[in-house]
This record gives structure tokens, sequence and C-alpha cells, in this order.
């Protein structure tokens, strides 16, 4: 048997966890669809990986669909057909939903928590449209994965 490299190591480790993770709190049931927030950063990158492959197994049974939202009027740019390749590798459908906000509706706030607000305003209007009972969000991973 080959010796498992380093990364091979580390891949099955996080697996491992999340699979441990998942069972352990319950988080997946049969029939649930799950909306994976996808910015394109590597915890919902993995997010998108850990879940679509688990799809694959038997039970439970459940849906992902990921959702990448770009705020038109943030001069950003994401690599899309990155994040479509990326999701498609895992039979992921991909949502790209646009959407904009008026950072002077509220001085009171900052620009950063206005659009960080309206962003995850617009993945719950996009779970609801599309059926999802869960919202998956990656930022959580590296937490998630230290307590396990």
């Amino acid at each position: 048997m080959a010796e498992l490299t380093k990364e091979d190591v580390c891949i099955n480790r996080i697996n491992k966890r999340f699979g441990k993770g998942v069972i352990q709190y319950g988080l997946i049931e049969d029939g649930d669809k799950i909306l994976v927030g996808l910015s394109g950063g590597k915890d919902s990158l993995a997010l998108v990986e850990l879940l679509g492959k688990r799809a694959r197994i038997f039970k439970p049974r459940f849906s992902v669909i990921a959702v990448h939202v770009v705020m038109k009027n943030i001069p950003y740019q994401s690599d899309l057909e990155y994040l479509r390749n990326h999701a498609a590798a895992y039979d992921v459908p991909l949502i790209v939903f646009e959407t904009s906000f008026d950072p002077t509706t509220d001085t009171r706030k900052s620009p950063c928590f206005l659009c960080s607000w309206n962003r995850r305003k617009a993945l719950f209007a996009v779970a609801k449209e599309n059926g999802c009972n869960k919202i998956a969000l990656g930022h959580h991973m590296m937490i998630y994965l230290k307590r396990c």
C-alpha cells in the first residue's frame, strides 16, 4: 500500500471530523435542501466539496445548491468560471445572485456591515425561493473543525 502524503492525511482528517460532526449533532437529515454560501474563499470552497461528496452517500438523502452573491456596486471581481467549475465537480448547482445596496441608508453602520447584512439577506431570499431549509456558511468551517 502506498504511503499517504501529508495532504492526503489532512484531507482524511477533515473528512472524518466533518462526518463525525454531521452525525453527532444531527446537522443533516433526510430530505434537507442545503444552500451553501460560496464566496470563493477556501472555507466555502471546502464546504461545497464536503457537502457535495456527502450528498452522494445513500444516507441521509439531501441536496445541495451553492449561491454566490455579487454586489453590483462594490468594486471587486470573482472568478465565476472557477466557482462554476468547482461546484460542478461535486454535482452542486451554482446560482449567481446579483444585488446592490445603498451605503447612505444608515450612516450609523459601516458600509462593510451593510454589505455583509445585505449579502446574508440575499442568501435567505434565495434559500426561500429554492425551497432550502438549511444554510451553510464556510466561514464557520475552521471553528467547527477545531472543536471536533
